[in-house]
């Protein structure tokens, strides 16, 4: 019979040592969770991702004034005459396929519209967007274009447009 009481008892202890340490192991765990260091928004960063034939790089959003950086360009063979930028956020409606939204009144977008977009030749803009929001916010939404192009039929050159395109799709954490 003290066969069976020693084992019980390294059984007993056995489970006490490893219990403590998993109760510890849970404790730290949820202190972590309830901090947020397991929060997936912790994690994001500033993506810009263009459109194909489009680029985009060095997406910033600045909370202060709300205003969105980054370097856009189109690589599809044509030189744009005039090129017009706007940040279009989610939830905006659409007719046609093309956001409602004013192309051409300053300060809610960019003009090029006296010296245009060369294909291959990225330009910095500064579009309005949502803000100002608290740093740490997650801004999505797109940069569309409105643009115009030259095309030569019978020796005369002639304005074609304007078209309408997402240039990028973006994803920003206010810093």
């Amino acid at each position: 019979m003290a066969g069976h009481t020693h084992r019980a008892q390294s059984a007993m202890e056995y489970l006490m040592t490893y219990g403590w340490a998993i109760l510890v192991i849970a404790v730290v765990l949820g202190a972590l969770f309830f901090l947020g260091v397991f929060n997936g928004s912790n994690l994001t960063t500033s993506v810009c991702t263009g459109s194909p034939g489009y680029l985009c790089n060095n997406p910033v959003y600045e909370h202060t004034d709300g205003n969105i950086s980054a370097t856009v360009g189109q690589e599809t063979g044509t030189n744009w005459i005039s090129a017009n930028f706007v940040f279009v956020s989610p939830g905006t409606p659409y007719v046609n396929g093309v956001p409602s939204v004013s192309f051409n009144s300053f300060p809610s977008n960019t003009i090029y519209s006296t010296q245009g977009l060369t294909s291959g030749s990225p330009v910095s803009l500064t579009l309005a967007a949502t803000g100002p929001e608290p740093i740490g916010t997650v801004i999505t939404g797109a940069i569309w274009a409105q643009y115009s192009y030259t095309i030569t039929e019978a020796g005369v050159p002639q304005t074609v447009g304007p078209y309408y395109v997402q240039v990028s799709s973006l994803t920003l954490k206010s810093s």
